[in-house]
């Protein structure tokens, strides 16, 4: 009996989609940047702490005290455009995210199932290997480092 629980596939149609949807997503964001790990630890950023002093800054300070607008670090407007593409980033990093997730789970179960295919054929081929079946041998050759040692082995379907 099978216990395959997601047995299923994109179309060519839908891949295609799914792939013409992504470039979409790249070509709106010609201005993306991609910093190094050192760049992206040495500049200072708006993390969950920050982020209620950032929107209280934008929301209330600045425009409210307009003559403490320096310039030095760009004007208000250069602010608010930064403040609003930080917040689009955000809505779009989360519905990223659950994609991700998705994408992970999904990946994760179809690959598990692989994985139970293989143990099967695994013990299916070295009970095979035993009775000196053809091409057997080959298959327990080649599988054995990944399963030798790992525990209780698959009995072959009959």
């Amino acid at each position: 009996m099978s216990t395959n629980q997601i047995n299923i596939e994109f179309s060519p149609l839908q891949e295609t989609a799914i792939n013409n949807d992504f470039a979409d997503i790249d070509t709106n964001f010609p201005f993306a940047v991609n910093l190094t790990k050192d760049e992206r630890g040495s500049i200072a950023n708006i993390d969950n702490e920050r982020y209620p002093y950032a929107q209280r800054t934008m929301d209330i300070h600045a425009p409210n005290n307009p003559n403490l607008v320096t310039g030095f670090a760009g004007t208000y407007a250069d602010a608010q455009r930064d403040w609003r593409l930080v917040n689009q980033c955000e809505g779009f990093k989360q519905k990223a995210l659950m994609l991700i997730e998705k994408l992970n789970d999904t990946q994760h179960l179809s690959g598990s199932e692989v994985y139970k295919f293989m143990r099967q054929l695994y013990a299916s081929a070295k009970l095979a290997a035993a009775n000196n079946v053809p091409g057997a041998d080959t298959i327990v050759d080649d599988l054995k480092t990944l399963f030798e040692g790992q525990g209780v082995e698959l009995p072959p379907n009959p």
